[in-house]
């Protein structure tokens, strides 16, 4: 789009590299660094769920930053598929989102809304028990809390029923549902070069920062 060009240009000035993933290849492709051709629909889908699956496997990913500021280390029931709410395994458990916070005074969260949002669940690696947090628990604020959440957690948890139930965290069910996934697949699905893929994943794993834009073609 005519409106967002000067960020590609700025960028080609500033020597980063572009990568265009597009059908066809577009006017941007002609400028970008290689252009990963792909299927219109879910090609582009496919490519980069094959790539989390390389970053994940490979460990290529920032542990840091994956479970300070994304959902992968929160707790899901196995039986409901629904994130492990506080209430049912914390005795006595009140939402600890404080009313003065951002997500109330700047981004206008409603009570209704965070009743249904509810508070979150991940385990602490220093006691390996669950522990509650909130959608302002992030990054540097995480890490004030004392808290260091467990990626790669599968296992059973008692609720105050007493019930016991599975639970895994986001990430391994995303290691799960990344099985579908490989690279063979994935060149499949998309119509594009396995190669380009690869060459996609390690340019994202070593490359800071890293975006994707949507549409800009």
């Amino acid at each position: 789009k005519m409106a967002d060009a000067h960020w590609f240009i700025e960028l080609m000035e500033r020597g980063g590299k572009i990568v265009t993933i597009t059908p066809e290849y577009s006017p941007p492709a002609t400028k970008a660094d290689y252009w990963i051709p792909t299927r219109p629909g879910l090609g582009d889908t496919a490519i980069f769920l094959g790539i989390t699956r390389i970053l994940m496997e490979r460990n290529l990913y920032d542990a840091a930053f994956v479970k300070g500021l994304t959902d992968f280390p929160l707790l899901v029931r196995a039986d409901t598929l629904k994130r492990l709410d506080p209430k049912d395994v914390i005795a006595g458990y009140r939402p600890g989102l404080p009313a003065d916070g951002p997500s109330f005074k700047i981004q206008g969260l409603t009570s209704e809304q965070y009743a249904r949002l509810q508070d979150y669940v991940v385990i602490d690696s220093r006691t390996n028990q669950p522990v509650a947090v909130t959608r302002e628990d992030v990054g540097t604020k995480l890490a004030a809390k004392g808290i260091d959440p467990v990626l790669d957690y599968r296992g059973e948890v008692t609720l105050t029923s007493g019930q016991r139930v599975e639970v895994m965290t986001l990430w391994e069910a995303y290691k799960v549902h990344l099985q579908d996934y490989d690279l063979d697949s994935v060149a499949e699905i998309s119509g594009a070069p396995k190669d380009l893929i690869e060459r996609l994943a390690m340019d994202i794993a070593t490359i800071k920062p890293v975006a994707i834009h949507v549409g800009e073609g």
